[in-house]
């Protein structure tokens, strides 16, 4: 008897660490494909290593980072987390060995990119993902999509982003954009990003396309 209380302790552990929401993840953006988690930790305070159920992406100061789900993990101050909604199929590395000791499939980006500093680190069949860096007083415009990318800003980046309808710039709005801030267009919007900065704002950029689609 004993053992199996002791088993039922485990397995209780194990399944709270799964489904018991982490008090430092702050959601700020979420629909259908992902869910964007911005990790806030006091002084004095940790991240318990905990469990997520589905794959996702992170980033720290060193770079991207990929899970798949079911692998206990404990986060450090002010990373984001991506949590990718959907099932993924054939992740790889591209630009950016995220994989350890896989190869890389290396390409550049989509034309709607040309003359931006972006490059792809890592990519699933559904999912694309990498850093898009823009130096002080820099612009550039979102290209548009039938389904737009997400631009999460990362530590230290001071931006400023106008959006207005397409063919239509007298009706823009304009905010401020700071880390963990999410920004996604409509297809019908464009958004224009201005580095207000004085320092390279950087952005992680998250493409979808695909089967998954």
């Amino acid at each position: 008897m004993r053992i199996v209380i002791v088993s039922l302790i485990g397995m209780s552990y194990m399944a709270a660490q799964q489904t018991a929401p982490e008090p430092h993840h702050h959601t700020v953006y979420e629909d259908a494909r992902v869910r964007i988690v911005d990790v806030q930790i006091e002084p004095r305070e940790s991240v318990q290593p905990h469990r997520h159920d589905v794959a996702y992406v992170w980033v720290k100061s060193t770079g991207i980072h990929f899970s798949r789900a079911g692998i206990n993990h404990a986060e450090g101050n002010h990373e984001v987390i991506v949590e990718l909604l959907q099932t993924q199929t054939g992740p790889r590395n591209v630009c950016v060995e995220i994989l350890a000791g896989e190869y890389l499939h290396c390409h550049e980006p989509g034309s709607e990119w040309i003359g931006v500093d972006f490059e792809i680190h890592f990519e699933t069949d559904q999912t694309r993902v990498g850093i898009l860096q823009l130096a002080p007083g820099g612009t550039l415009a979102v290209p548009p999509a039938d389904v737009p990318p997400l631009l999460i800003a990362l530590e230290g980046t001071e931006a400023e982003a106008v959006s207005h309808a397409n063919g239509a710039p007298g009706h823009s709005i304009r905010r401020s954009v700071t880390s963990a801030n999410v920004l996604r267009s409509s297809a019908d919007q464009v958004t224009e990003i201005r580095n207000t900065g004085k320092t390279t704002a950087r952005f992680l950029v998250v493409e979808f396309g695909g089967p998954g689609e």
